[in-house]
């Protein structure tokens, strides 16, 4: 850069930003780094922003206390300029101005940044809506706009895409009323389209998205991980899901449901195998299946016996028993069981012990949802009592996480709920006793539905934490024995713990040495961990995952060898997603874990063939563990960003991160259906059912909203019933927002 260019004309610098960030942006922009900014050469001045000194810095609080100015760590601020006064001398943020709309809001410390993501989010939507219109518009040669035209067989599309997106009705396009409301507001052109019609263009539609998923993104994964379930509705049909989880060309996980089918048989492993296999031979990817997760029924077990030799053609047959299992059970890659699903029967063996308990929570709150005077009187009462009025949602016996949330948003109103049930329902119907278990029960539970809803994610890879989390609850019921209150219960709990994860699944422990942060170093004390609470030796089973992650490799070796680079390249480290325990796992404060080298593992004289190639797989395993412990590390990224240096060991990586260790991405797509078949919609043929739920969900898939809607509608069905909604958002003190700190008072107090 040029001596005279050194300072940059007044106006250039945002308001509000500091010579750090000028310096920061501009070395990543021209590769030139412009000095420390303590006046050495390079160093770069700018005109005096608003509320800003002399030198165009801009001091804050920190800075007159000779600290260091440090960003913003809020993202709101990405689309926030910050205006500073001075107030008592010191430079303070009071205002921010929108980047987008151009303004101004009330940025003070005490105001917090709520306000200022709900106008983020509103501008966002706004100039994603220009953009879309502008993007639309036709241009000539000349750069002037010609006049748009209209074209039927596109408003047919969108008509489908609409009606598969908000669940509307086949027919809706034959309606006088959509046919006034489309010719008065938007075209006078439309004319109605008949369900007929609708139904032979949702097919064209259906089928085109279909084969370009089939033969343009499917196509390009190295493999798919499948997850299925099945449902049961309103209307007596049952229908099982099959979706798929890859990882995209950019290295980014995704789900798309590829079949939706009427199972009008019985549930056997031959006929559920069947159907699965159907769905997967449309899509031409028998030679690509890396894995099928399902849940625990014994049909399920049937049904993989058939589809894993099936599904054997991707890297071949199943690695053979190791010593320690000879005549038990194979170190199954293609077979993964529902870890939400194990989560929930540990913890069902759990809560029918206390059900005299929660049935007298149901009771109440059953008295008081079946009368609207009796709410209207709470809701005085409360309003009385300086709370905000809401009702209680009743949970379901099925499942767990729905008790748990019903006592998450009861246990904050203890005092006002006790007094007007008791008052009004003729006698002690809730006593501290009641209180005080619920307060156990919520504080007991708290880790096992936040491991649920992690090990439900979409977006990220969910298999190399499962042992972050089995971790945790082995843990967990270690020191919950210890409590007197709880000593009953967990021993049930523990036992169900050891039939199902006292043999930890092969997969588990290969993804979790996937994780740079913790490679054999971090497995090793793990285990030692989980000897610990839970008094099984694992020293065999360390030497097995040793010898069984080399003859893996092995095959990727000799699928994927040729395609490895000669030039290497070592990147920097990124960071990315999701932040675990490191600290127990390697010793950190209040840990328990030997810390240590693990031993040398041995390796049978077949393997030793086998390592001789695994040159990438050993540089790995032997380099120094990455210690980016951050919320935001993303493996995914991680793996791209060295898939250079890794050229067929992060093939394997990819592989093995799609897999998911739940089937809640099927279930979630069960919420769909279920607004699919409705009370209104029982003629739907199944055939239209299935278009109707792969189109919506690929929908979401291009938005990346794919969350798993079943666990969200869940909580939202408990949080939405506040009896007060003010227009501004705010109202009186809501009991329900210090939950955390209900448990604890309740737990003192009795």
């Amino acid at each position: 850069m040029a001596e005279d260019d050194g300072e940059l004309p007044p106006g250039m610098a945002p308001e509000g930003e500091n010579d750090d960030d000028i310096r920061d942006d501009a070395a990543a922009l021209f590769g030139v780094d412009l000095g420390d900014g303590d006046g050495g050469e390079g160093a770069t001045a700018s005109a005096n922003p608003v509320g800003s000194n002399s030198n165009g810095s801009v001091p804050s609080v920190a800075a007159a206390g000779n600290g260091k100015v440090g960003k913003r760590k809020s993202p709101v601020w990405d689309d926030f300029e910050e205006i500073f006064e001075t107030v008592n001398g010191v430079q303070i943020c009071t205002k921010a101005k929108c980047k987008m709309c151009k303004s101004t809001l009330s940025a003070r410390s005490s105001a917090g940044t709520g306000h200022l993501k709900r106008h983020q989010n509103s501008c966002r939507q706004k100039t994603d809506q220009r953009d879309r219109v502008q993007s639309r518009l036709s241009y000539n040669p000349d750069g002037s706009v010609h006049n748009w035209d209209y074209k039927p067989e596109v408003a047919r599309t969108e008509l489908c895409r609409l009606i598969a997106r908000l669940d509307l009705p086949l027919g809706i396009g034959d309606t006088d009323a959509f046919e006034e409301y489309i010719q008065r507001a938007h075209n006078p052109r439309f004319r109605r389209v008949s369900r007929q019609s609708t139904t032979r263009d949702l097919r064209a539609l259906f089928t085109e998205r279909r084969n370009m998923l089939k033969n343009h993104i499917l196509s390009g994964a190295s493999s798919v991980a499948l997850t299925s379930d099945i449902w049961s509705g309103n209307a007596k049909e049952d229908y099982i899901s099959v979706v798929a989880h890859y990882v995209s060309a950019d290295w980014e996980l995704q789900k798309k449901v590829i079949g939706l089918r009427l199972i009008e048989v019985k549930h056997t492993g031959e006929n559920i195998s069947e159907k699965i296999a159907c769905v997967v031979q449309e899509f031409g990817m028998i030679d690509k299946i890396y894995s099928v997760t399902l849940d625990n029924a014994s049909s399920n077990a049937k049904a993989m016996e058939t589809l894993t030799p099936m599904f054997a053609c991707y890297l071949g047959s199943d690695p053979t028993p190791t010593s320690s299992d000879p005549n038990k059970r194979k170190y199954n890659l293609m077979h993964q069981r529902c870890a939400c699903h194990i989560i929930n029967l540990i913890v069902k063996s759990d809560l029918k012990r206390f059900k005299t308990y929660t049935e007298d929570f149901r009771t109440a709150i059953n008295f008081l949802n079946s009368s609207n005077h009796r709410i209207a009187m709470f809701k005085n009462y409360c309003n009385a009592q300086g709370v905000r009025p809401r009702k209680f949602g009743l949970d379901m016996d099925v499942r767990w996480n729905a008790t748990y949330l019903m006592l998450k948003h009861l246990l904050p109103y203890k005092e006002v709920f006790s007094v007007f049930i008791n008052a009004i329902f003729g006698c002690t119907l809730l006593t501290p006793r009641h209180w005080f278990i619920a307060a156990k029960i919520l504080e007991f539970l708290e880790l096992f539905y936040e491991s649920t809803c992690v090990l439900s994610g979409v977006y990220y890879p969910t298999s190399p934490l499962i042992l972050h989390h089995m971790l945790d609850i082995a843990h967990h019921l270690h020191e919950s024995e210890k409590d007197q209150n709880l000593m009953a219960v967990v021993y049930p709990m523990k036992l169900k713990y050891l039939k199902y994860w006292e043999n930890i699944p092969l997969l588990y422990s290969i993804a979790f040495i996937l994780d740079p942060r913790a490679k054999l170093r971090g497995l090793f004390n793990v285990l030692v961990i989980l000897k610990e609470n839970i008094g099984v030796d694992y020293n065999k089973y360390y030497a097995d995952v040793k010898t069984e992650i080399y003859k893996l490799f092995a095959k990727y070796d000799s699928k994927y060898g040729s395609t490895r680079s000669q030039r290497p390249v070592h990147p920097a480290v990124n960071s990315g997603k999701r932040k675990q325990a490191w600290g127990r796992i390697f010793g950190g404060p209040g840990s328990s874990a030997v810390v240590g080298h693990p031993p040398p593992a041995s390796v049978s004289t077949s393997t030793q063939s086998a390592a001789s190639v695994a040159c990438e797989l050993t540089t790995y395993l032997d380099s120094d563990n990455v210690t980016a412990y951050e919320d935001d590390f993303d493996l995914l990224l991680w793996w791209r960003d060295h898939k250079l240096t890794y050229p067929v060991f992060s093939i394997m990586a990819r592989d093995i991160m799609a897999v998911p260790v739940s089937t809640v991405s099927s279930e979630s797509c069960f919420s769909l259906i279920g607004r699919i078949i409705e009370e209104r919609r029982r003629r739907l043929l199944p055939e239209h059912v299935e278009m109707l739920a792969c189109i919506k969900d690929w929908e979401l898939g291009d938005r990346r909203l794919q969350h798993s809607t079943d666990n969200q509608e869940l909580a939202e069905s408990f949080e939405n019933l506040y009896l007060d909604v003010p227009e501004d958002g705010s109202g009186p003190p809501s009991a329900s927002t210090s939950a955390s700190a209900s448990v604890a008072s309740a737990s003192a107090a009795t």
